[in-house]
């Protein structure tokens, strides 16, 4: 299960307002325009919803690829989302 339901941390650990990782996560998954349209579709909902992803190995795999390959992400961002994983 990937919890993605918490707010990004800053360097000094606190939490940045209205910056929650599941919901960065969901809004770069619906502006890729590579990928598999409805799988990533289905990640964003729930993640914007705040729910955990319940992914098998190969799915993982796509979603740590398309977090770490992502050039809009900053690394603050990916470091936090690829630790949840």
């Amino acid at each position: 299960m990937i919890n993605l339901n918490k707010n990004v941390v800053d360097l000094d650990g606190k939490e940045i307002e209205n910056a929650n990782l599941g919901k960065i996560i969901a809004q770069t998954l619906i502006q890729s325009s590579k990928g598999d349209a409805l799988k990533f579709w289905s990640w964003a909902n729930k993640l914007h919803a705040g729910d955990e992803l319940d992914l098998d190995d190969s799915d993982k795999e796509v979603f740590k690829n398309f977090v770490k390959e992502n050039e809009s992400l900053t690394i603050l961002t990916k470091a936090q989302v690829l630790k949840s994983l």
